[in-house]
This record gives structure tokens, C-alpha cells and sequence, in this order.
């Protein structure tokens, strides 16, 4: 059995949450970035393993 996740630190994901500000422009490019790296390299890997 696989088990894997991913943690977002949420205090520098939205620099605000659950406000008029919540929208996709307060997302932190960066942080934005290195979780879809992160998806992306769990995806490959997942693919080659299984």
C-alpha cells in the first residue's frame, strides 16, 4: 500500500485567506511553483514505480 501527500505551509501560500483578497493574484508565485514541481515529480515518479 502507497501512502504519500503534500503539505502546503499555509502561512506563505495566501498572504491572505478568506477575504475579498483570496484570489488568485495573493497566491505566492514561488510557492505556487515549487507545489506543482512537487506534484509533478510525485506524478513521474508514481508513474515509473507502479
Amino acid at each position: 500500500m502507497v501512502q504519500l501527500g503534500m503539505v502546503i505551509n499555509s502561512q506563505e501560500y495566501f498572504d491572505y485567506h478568506h477575504a475579498e483578497t483570496d484570489v488568485f493574484e495573493s497566491v505566492n508565485k514561488r510557492e505556487l511553483e515549487l507545489g506543482s514541481a512537487a506534484m509533478a515529480t510525485i506524478i513521474y515518479l508514481m508513474d515509473k514505480t507502479l
